[in-house]
């Protein structure tokens, strides 16, 4: 019997990591068993430890590069890493510059194809941003060729933070949606909040499975939900992009991480650490970490996009650090700007 496999695509900061939350802590009230890949950019893990601390699940991280391209080779091995603990299903959280169709292809291999099977892909967009990706990104053809990728290979597209953009914006961003993927269900939120039943329908306990895990036929909205077929959009008017196999899924995406002085009196202040993530503008995409601030013991999680920043306590039992992650960063220059803060 095949285990069924759930695929979480989006940019950065669209929400993924929010979604797998709510995903597992509802498979675990089902009393199942579910598995986690968590693919990376950046050299410490910060999405992994947080699944680990609110759900216990036990994941397999994939760190320091796209699981896409130059991490490509080790998917294998945390599968089946995976598959020796006898999962009910299996869920894979993307980089946010990762191609979900070279992850579904990657199901169909022999070592694979009878033992997992596709169940759905999602796509998280980030309603405050995604219009202006095109143009922003406009110098990194690849990196705009994924994210269209992301969205018409969907089977259910989110669009996230809905709640903070006009409805004109949300009826432009599914008028683009519609552009690639003219089949797939849309369902606008924030924080991630939607009825995950209709993606874990169907999907039993190994040890009360009597049958392959079968697709429902429910929906989110009223739609029926569709997968991408083999890897390929789908859809009448989906726009099919020049595919260049030997390139990777971005090109100008790197990520720097950057650990506290071990000192005890080095925290920083939390305006300080907003306004040197702001320093930077439109390169930094995306930072997320474990600090620890002036005058707090305990540790807090930060989580940096669209020129927000979010605060949440943490138990983080390591050095803290922070993960940038944009474009061109300039790695000795964040690093000599970081060590000024203590300095």
């Amino acid at each position: 019997m095949k285990i069924p496999v759930i695929i979480l695509s989006g940019f950065l900061g669209s929400g993924k990591t929010t979604l797998l939350l709510t995903l597992l802590k509802e498979s675990k009230a089902r009393g199942l068993n579910p598995g986690v890949v968590m693919n990376e950019l950046g050299k410490r893990d910060v999405d992994g430890y947080i699944l680990q601390e609110h759900t216990g699940t036990s994941v397999e991280k994939l760190l320091d590069g796209c699981v896409c391209c130059s991490r490509k080779d080790e998917l294998p091995g945390s599968l089946n890493a995976l598959l020796a603990r006898r999962p009910d299903m299996i869920f894979i959280e993307l980089t946010g510059v990762a191609d979900p169709e070279e992850i579904a292809k990657s199901l169909l291999e022999p070592s694979f194809s009878e033992r997992l099977a596709l169940h759905y892909t999602v796509t998280l967009l980030d309603a405050e941003n995604m219009l202006e990706y095109n143009s922003r990104f406009s110098a990194d053809k690849q990196l705009v060729r994924t994210l269209r990728k992301q969205i018409s290979g969907a089977d259910l597209i989110i669009v996230n933070k809905s709640d903070l953009v006009e409805p004109e914006t949300l009826w432009k961003i599914e008028k683009a949606v519609r552009k690639y993927n003219a089949e797939s269900e849309i369902v606008f939120t924030h924080y991630s909040e939607i009825n995950v039943a209709p993606l874990l329908a169907g999907i039993t306990a190994r040890t009360s499975r009597t049958a392959a895990a079968q697709r429902s036929s429910r929906s989110i909205n009223g739609s029926v939900l569709k997968r991408m077929n083999a890897g390929q959009p789908h859809g009448a008017t989906a726009v099919h992009e020049p595919r260049l196999e030997a390139e990777p899924s971005y090109s100008q995406v790197a990520a720097v991480t950057l650990t506290f002085p071990q000192a005890e009196d080095s925290g920083i202040y939390r305006e300080q650490l907003e306004g040197f993530f702001r320093e930077w503008g439109g390169s930094l995409l995306r930072a997320k970490g474990h600090v620890r601030l002036r005058g707090q013991a305990e540790v807090q999680l930060v989580q940096f996009a669209g020129n927000r920043a979010s605060w949440e306590p943490s138990r983080y039992p390591g050095l803290p650090y922070v993960v940038f992650i944009g474009l061109h960063l300039d790695e000795q220059q964040l690093t000599e700007r970081w060590s000024a803060l203590f300095g």
